[in-house]
């Protein structure tokens, strides 16, 4: 990336983070808002229940229509109020809640217009009751009218203080009084004009208690929202509070890595170039990044290599040269294996038979011989000889299988009988060694068409490397099994001492032993290897240092020509 990116890429995280916080905040903003005309309304609803609450009080007082008509006013406006928040309320609250204050409202208008009532009703009794007791006092004399009087004060008395004892000071007072008639009419009167103050009480009492519960609804819903604003104000001043530090702690972070972007690679090519102007062309500039500095290493690194290359010349030279040698040497083995298997008949066996019929004929004139005195000592010579005649032989026969790349021959084959022919040919060796030889061999294996000859020849190669492996008295076990239904699979194991990590992966390399050069050509492996993968099938080692080594061949059942 380059520089100029770099600083627009750190110029827009800083205005993308702007953007991030004043979304957030304008969101705060826009709830305080909502929430701030929400505690409007609630102050609204507790103003206008204050207002009802006032001219309920005129009302009662006065018990006159306007004062009548402004409570119910403010309770209409109360009650539009509360509908306009219904939705906040119930958050708040709950719909049962809510529900429950409407009904409160509801039942406080109802006794509102049955106190209204009452009066009306209050009124008209009055007059009825003091026209009555005029018509009364006009016709009782003496006593009685002295009595009557005494009554018309009781009667004023309920009027004023609307008491149960003076109701019944009234009673008693009228009972002394012997008439009937009217005054029969205005008793009852009277009597209708108490239960009206009981109910005017009452009701009152109701009405009062219920619109001190919607008061106190109105005070504590108002009294909420604040609450809440200042729980969001609190929110939004630690949240802007965590977004600046973010923002601060993000910026000096980014300042801090694009420095160092930029700064680190300078003081390295200032060091490398006084290395360089030195004579020490040691120390090359790691390359990394796409920016303008890139550039500027790349081209440091182009002029150094330039310079080393001019100085070193000759020593790349011969170093080129060397590789190249051994290059060349290790192609020529490779190629001169097919050129030596061709002719190796002829150059080499012949002479063989040569020297191993003089070894022979050798060997037949000890025996005539009546030398005894060297006799054993040329003996066991020419047993050298033969024997070096023979391990001749077979590195050229196994060329020569290797160069020949015979041609495969299939037919039908019995794996285990085969395994075991192998194994008898190995017999003398395994009684030599003392060793034990175990044979696993799964009864009713499928037959097999593939090469029977080359097969064994595999066979032979790991039996006799894995005898060779093992001490006197150690074990070599043969396996054989199923893998699926198309392949057979012949596992040869040995406890001997295992092979080393860092040589497995050169097991199947033509000329690499780890017999030493009296025991092993390095081809036996090699060979199995070109074979099974001319028969379709495959090889794999398992070893480990004092774990022993388990060669697994898979052979498929059919092998197509």
């Amino acid at each position: 990336m380059k520089i100029r990116d770099k600083l627009f890429l750190a110029f827009g995280m800083y205005i993308l983070l702007a953007v991030v916080l004043g979304f957030f905040a304008y969101k705060e903003l826009s709830t305080i808002t909502k929430r701030l005309t929400l505690v409007e309304v609630a102050d609204d609803t507790t103003n206008s229940i204050l207002e009802v609450r006032r001219f309920e009080k005129n009302f009662l007082l006065f018990k006159d229509e306007k004062s009548l008509q402004e409570l119910k006013k403010y309770l209409g406006t109360l009650k539009r109020d509360i509908d306009d928040i219904a939705v906040e309320i119930i958050k708040e609250i709950g719909t049962d809640n809510y529900a429950m204050i409407k009904i409160t409202i509801t039942e406080y208008e109802y006794l509102v217009d049955s106190i209204a009532s009452n009066f009306q009703s209050q009124g008209e009794l009055v007059i009825a009751v003091r026209n009555a007791g005029r018509e009364i006092e006009k016709r009782l004399k003496g006593e009685e009218f002295r009595i009557f009087l005494t009554l018309r004060i009781h009667e004023k008395n309920l009027l004023a203080y609307k008491d149960h004892l003076t109701y019944e000071t009234f009673v008693k007072t009228f009972a002394s009084l012997n008439i009937n008639g009217e005054a029969e009419k205005y008793r009852t009167l009277v009597g209708k004009l108490f239960l009206l103050f009981t109910d005017e009480k009452d009701s009152v009492e109701n009405m009062r208690l219920k619109a001190r519960e919607i008061q106190s609804f109105t005070k504590e819903f108002s009294k909420r929202e604040r609450k809440n604003i200042d729980v969001i104000l609190k929110m939004s001043m630690n949240m802007l509070l965590f977004a600046l530090m973010t923002i601060l702690m993000l910026g000096i972070i980014l300042n801090i890595k694009l420095a160092r972007s930029i700064a680190t690679p300078i003081r390295k090519l200032e060091r490398v170039t006084k290395k360089v102007a030195s004579g020490d062309f040691s120390e090359v500039i790691e390359v990394k990044g796409k920016d303008e500095i890139t550039s500027l290493e790349i081209s440091f690194n182009q002029m150094e290599d330039r310079l080393k290359d001019t100085l070193s010349s000759l020593e790349l030279a011969i170093k080129n040269l060397h590789e190249k040698q051994e290059q060349l040497v290790e192609a020529e083995k490779l190629a001169s294996l097919g050129r030596i298997a061709a002719g190796v008949a002829h150059e080499i066996n012949n002479p063989l038979a040569i020297v191993n019929e003089k070894a022979g004929l050798i060997q037949d004139i000890l025996e005539t011989s009546g030398d005894s005195q060297n006799k054993e000592k040329f003996s066991n010579l020419t047993d050298g000889i033969i024997s070096s005649v023979n391990r001749c032989r077979a590195i050229t026969h196994r060329l020569l299988v290797f160069a020949r790349k015979m041609d495969v021959t299939i037919e039908t084959m019995d794996l285990n009988e085969s395994i075991r022919e192998v194994k008898e040919f190995l017999g003398k060796e395994i009684l030599f060694k003392s060793i034990r030889f175990e044979m696993n061999l799964m009864e009713g294996l499928p037959k097999i068409n593939s090469d029977k000859g080359q097969l064994e020849q595999v066979f032979l190669n790991i039996m006799k490397n894995a005898i060779d492996a093992v001490e006197e008295g150690g074990l070599v076990t043969v396996s054989t099994g199923t893998k699926d239904e198309d392949t057979v699979c012949v596992s040869i194991r040995d406890n001997g001492t295992g092979i080393p990590d860092d040589k497995l992966k050169q097991i199947f390399e033509p000329f690499f032993t780890t017999k030493g050069r009296e025991k092993g050509t390095g081809l036996g492996l090699f060979v199995s290897y070109g074979i099974m993968k001319k028969l379709g099938g495959s090889i794999i080692v398992e070893s480990g240092v004092d774990k022993g080594t388990a060669f697994i061949i898979d052979i498929p059942v059919s092998l197509r020509p």
